[in-house]
């Protein structure tokens, strides 16, 4: 452990909280329609399979067991199989892969990215690796899953409705609203993000309707 380590992974593990991976999802729904909604959707499948797991199996945490852990954030206790920030980024990690394809570099960077989140979850003290593990197979299972319905022509049909920019739309300027007005990040290592996602949500809102109405001027 050290300061530069607890900074970075501080923050960046933050990314597998629910409401920032949630307006990031529906933010990619402004711009590409059928990988946001799948992304979402396995966001969702992921989750629903990992709070299963938790409550039917209630594992201790690493602070309940071990004394004098390295805990970034609160000491939580309970819960710990699988890991629900390390399923997310399993999801958000698969979807880079099903969005830009396995050999391009941003597909790869993306990946690195939220597998360096998921490990956050390990560093901070709050997982044991096996809940980590566990819980990016998850999130790459259900993410693929997904991502093969979302080829469906219904999800084509729904995205070139007017509904299809609206509601995303809305949504984002709801979770924007909430981030930028007190949503507490988990671990509260990684606050910076909410006020600085609520702003980019903002701002891609104001963006996809510029593009939309043919005038993609920057700001």
């Amino acid at each position: 452990h050290g300061t530069i380590a607890d900074a970075v992974l501080g923050v960046v593990s933050g990314l597998g909280d629910g409401l920032p991976a949630v307006g990031l999802l529906t933010s990619l729904m402004l711009y590409n329609f059928r990988a946001g909604l799948a992304g979402l959707s396995g966001y969702l499948l992921s989750g629903l399979l990992a709070q299963v797991l938790k409550h039917a199996f209630d594992m201790p945490r690493p602070p309940a067991v071990f004394e004098h852990v390295h805990v970034l954030g609160a000491a939580l206790t309970a819960h710990s199989f699988p890991s629900g920030h390390a399923t997310t980024d399993g999801t958000m990690a698969m979807l880079c892969l099903c969005l830009w394809g396995a050999r391009t570099w941003k597909a790869w960077m993306g990946v690195a990215l939220f597998l360096v989140a998921a490990y956050g979850r390990i560093y901070g003290g709050v997982h044991f690796p096996l809940d980590v593990v566990t819980g990016l197979i998850l999130g790459f299972g259900s993410m693929a899953a997904c991502w093969r319905w979302s080829a469906h022509p219904a999800v084509a049909g729904w995205a070139e409705s007017p509904w299809g920019w609206r509601v995303p739309a809305v949504l984002l300027m709801v979770e924007a609203a909430v981030l930028g007005t007190g949503y507490h990040m988990q671990p509260s290592t990684a606050q910076v993000l909410a006020p600085v996602l609520s702003v980019a949500a903002l701002v891609w809102v104001t963006q996809s309707w510029r593009i939309k109405r043919g005038n993609p001027r920057p700001f």
